[in-house]
């Protein structure tokens, strides 16, 4: 060895022989990605980043012990190198004739002074948002002579039924003021991009596409016989597919610029991540990412150390001595995201609603530099796909029921869809509908945008759903949906330049207590921590108005999933941080993970801040027993006491802290009090929709009674008691069961149930008598319903964010509910 060259790993064959760990060529034959084999599934092509303090000098760069070696590449193979000087990429070393036992994964690095830090990369399992399902043709007015423009009832108000509500992410208003996404551009981290497909090419950007899998310009997909790589091109569809082509749809921002990387068909790695994230920061302004890890309801990961500061990279003015690689199509790597205001990240929140996940557990979505997005049906209902977490920042439509509409794009082959679903759809149109905004206002920052959708977003429409609370800054948030739907017009408008005032700059303020020592946590028990603050008063880094909060917390615990924590703000708004999870049995515990909210944005954070983790089991066991007792039947419990292990939890939080994101005073926008107006001012027939505002959660100590938006009806207070009063749960279901009325949803067995008649929805309901006569009783059988048409497959899922059901587990909400209630309202008549 010459001096202090450094090497990479040499590659012995797998167990049993064969290169399996190499993605395939587009023909075929390939890895799927997302099978993970762990850290130690060293293979060839394996990617060996390492950093060195300084760039070498120009000589040294031309001598051999310095030079750069290629990037993931093969003996005999010369590919460029993308790696600043001073952040060498070593590729896996390996003779053509060389044998080692499969126990030996690492020959040498010969570390020395110069080498600051070194990581073997591993394969990641990265999962595409999508989900399943067909679309109804539903008819409509003609704008454009494309032929699925029809179909797309979420950029117009084409209800084809008088119980759903207003559908329309308010894009044509913008359209006619002629902004339509000109001068910005999107390239989506996917699978690849047909990017020769009729409704896309004109809008293609080579300069924001990249092949990572195949280390090559081109990001075409690999086609197969079940055309699995169809995800990229599916979401680049839905922002920039042209209009009036005769083709497929409309993109929400159909002038705009798309591209794609390819980076999703093959063995994902955090470098893969990183030169994704931080392709040609300076060229592209949006990215668009559906997809992050296994959705299956025990996962706990997030970006790793390269793909962190790839993330920095776009956001901050970080200088080029990073970790990662980074790839210009055109010219050098100069600058940050955006020209300096800040690459914005479009994430999917998640699809694992079924499964009982949070997405609080995907470091993602959980992070402060990503806008995450959630779903809302057709019904404007939280699907049944859908994930809850703190860190959601607003909604955009897509699939739901399987009788509801789904969303229209491009797809393979040049053809198109009707049936694009799940989170991965919501994404996308969000990121259409901020290439609109960022053409309104190119000189937005990240952050500016941030603020505008949490102050457009709107929550009226998606008001029937449970969990609605009123922060101490007035604004309505939900763990479903965020700040509520995208609203493009409002978005737009406030987006711009003449009236759009930066908001200040960024602050943070760490508060952590230094003495903490340990504390024991077991099963049934409570840790409640108080956090006295002045948010930095009398510093530089003063905070006076919130944006994002994190708690990095390390907790060691027995089972992860029956872990429930909560931070609650000095002005009384409560956040889930983290929800349990039934199939999460790791012991792995949480080290130093973030756990981010913006439930409490704007607020002021001056005064105690409340952080409880609880051990949720006995509670759960307690219900589920209580239930059994209640409806006299032998439902077999999902928590049974029995079992090993589950009562016996124990554990302790290590260490925590407390990071407030915000600014030094409230931004200009914020001044005055957020007026939310009916989404839908004009109640007609036609729709026959009833406001659900009674359900709306206010913080426990409120210091000024905010107005309540108007009501169509005002239930009988629930602290009044008769005996023929249901219990606290009981009204909750009643309340809903009253928005079934509302509605049309087919029973699941049997002739259609009889509908309620007119007069009904005139008199206000009486909660002791309410839905015909309808017994408590029967709306515990109802969830008794749920449960039984639900196979043994769903997992029980029980909701302690809002406390909606809280005598029973239930399977995450869709329309089953309501369908098993119409059924019960059938039997009864």
């Amino acid at each position: 060895l010459q001096g202090d060259l450094l090497l990479g790993q040499a590659v012995p064959e797998r167990v049993g022989g064969g290169d399996t760990g190499r993605a395939g060529g587009r023909g075929g034959g390939g890895q799927r990605a997302g099978v993970r084999t762990g850290p130690t599934d060293w293979g060839p092509g394996r990617p060996f980043p390492v950093q060195t303090p300084q760039p070498p000098s120009p000589d040294e760069a031309r001598g051999p012990a310095r030079h750069q070696a290629p990037v993931g590449g093969r003996p005999g193979e010369q590919r460029r190198s993308h790696v600043p000087a001073n952040n060498l990429l070593l590729s896996p070393l390996k003779a053509a004739n060389e044998t080692l036992s499969a126990s030996f994964p690492l020959v040498c690095v010969c570390v020395c002074v110069q080498v600051l830090w070194a990581e073997q990369q591993y394969e990641k399992s990265r999962s595409k948002r999508a989900s399943l399902g067909e679309c109804r043709d539903c008819p409509a007015d003609k704008l454009f002579d494309d032929p699925m423009w029809n179909q797309q009832w979420y950029l117009q108000d084409t209800r084809t039924s008088s119980s759903l509500p207003k559908l329309d992410l308010h894009v044509i208003p913008v359209w006619q003021k002629g902004i339509t996404g000109k001068g910005v551009v999107i390239t989506v981290l996917d699978d690849g991009l047909e990017w020769n497909h009729t409704d896309i090419y004109s809008n293609y950007d080579p300069a924001a596409s990249y092949d990572f899998n195949d280390n090559d310009p081109d990001p075409f997909p690999r086609y197969d016989s079940t055309n699995e790589n169809k995800h990229g091109t599916r979401c680049a569809g839905e922002i920039a597919m042209q209009a009036d082509n005769n083709k497929c749809g409309v993109g929400v921002a159909y002038n705009s610029k798309v591209g794609g990387i390819r980076m999703l068909d093959g063995i994902v790695t955090d470098a893969i991540e990183a030169s994704s994230i931080g392709f040609n920061a300076n060229h592209v302004d949006i990215y668009s990412a559906s997809w992050g890890p296994n959705d299956d309801g025990k996962t706990v990961e997030g970006p790793g150390r390269l793909a962190q500061k790839a993330f920095e990279y776009g956001i901050q003015k970080a200088s080029l001595g990073s970790f990662f690689l980074i790839k210009s199509a055109n010219k050098p790597n100069s600058g940050v995201g955006r020209g300096g205001k800040g690459s914005i990240f479009v994430w999917a929140s998640g699809n694992g609603g079924r499964q009982g996940d949070n997405c609080d557990c995907d470091g993602y979505t959980d992070s402060i530099y990503t806008i995450s997005i959630s779903s809302a049906s057709q019904q404007g209902l939280s699907p049944w796909y859908a994930e809850k977490c703190s860190s959601t920042l607003a909604t955009a439509y897509s699939s739901g029921d399987y009788t509801d509409q789904r969303i229209t794009s491009a797809d393979l082959h040049n053809e198109c869809t009707q049936t694009h679903t799940g989170t991965s759809a919501s994404a996308p149109l969000a990121a259409g509908i901020f290439a609109l905004a960022l053409e309104q206002n190119p000189d937005l920052t990240w952050r500016d945008l941030q603020h505008i959708v949490v102050w457009t977003s709107e929550f009226d429409p998606l008001s029937s759903n449970p969990g609605w609370k009123r922060n101490g800054a007035g604004l309505m948030v939900n763990s479903r949906f965020g700040f509520g739907l995208l609203n493009a017009k409002a978005l737009v408008d406030l987006a711009d330049p003449a009236t759009w005032k930066h908001v200040p700059e960024k602050k943070l303020c760490i508060v952590r207590d230094d003495s903490f020592q340990p504390r024991e946590l077991k099963a049934a028990g409570e840790i409640s921590i108080e956090i006295p603050t002045k948010a930095c008063e009398g510093q530089g880094n003063a905070i006076k108005s919130l944006e994002h909060v994190q708690v990095e917390a390390s907790i060691e615990y027995t089972r992860r999933g029956d872990l429930h924590i909560t931070l609650t703000s000095p002005s009384g708004t409560t956040t889930v941080l983290l929800a349990e999870r039934e199939r999460d049995t790791s012991a792995n515990g949480f080290k130093n993970w973030d756990f981010m909210s913006v439930h409490t944005w704007g607020e002021d954070p001056a005064g105690t801040w409340t952080l409880k983790i609880t051990d949720t089991v006995s509670h759960t066991s307690d219900r589920q027993v209580e239930t059994q007792t209640q409806t006299h039947t032998q439902t077999k419990t999902s928590f049974p006491l029995s079992q090993s292990g589950r009562m016996e939890n124990k554990g302790r939080i290590l260490s925590w802290k407390l990071i407030l994101h915000g600014t030094s005073e409230k931004p200009e926008h914020m001044k005055k009090a957020r007026v939310y107006i009916p989404y839908n001012a004009v109640q007609n027939d036609r729709r026959g929709v009833e406001h659900m505002d009674d359900m709306i959660e206010t913080p426990p100590p409120p210091k000024a009674k905010a107005q309540q938006p108007p009501r169509s009806f005002q239930p009988e207070k629930e602290t009044q008691t008769s005996s023929s009063a249901p219990s606290s749960p009981s009204v909750a279901l009643l309340r809903l069961l009253q928005a079934a009325f509302n509605r049309q949803s087919p029973a699941l067995q049997g002739p259609p149930p009889a509908r309620a008649s007119p007069t009904w929805r005139k008199q206000p309901p009486k909660l002791g008598g309410l839905a015909g006569g309808l017994a408590p009783q029967s709306l515990v059988q109802a969830l008794d319903l749920v449960n039984k048409y639900g196979g043994p497959e769903d997992s029980v899922y029980s909701d302690y964010a809002d406390g909606f059901y809280r005598t029973k587990p239930y399977r995450h909400r869709d329309d089953r509910l309501l369908q098993a209630l119409f059924q019960m309202i059938g039997d009864e008549e």
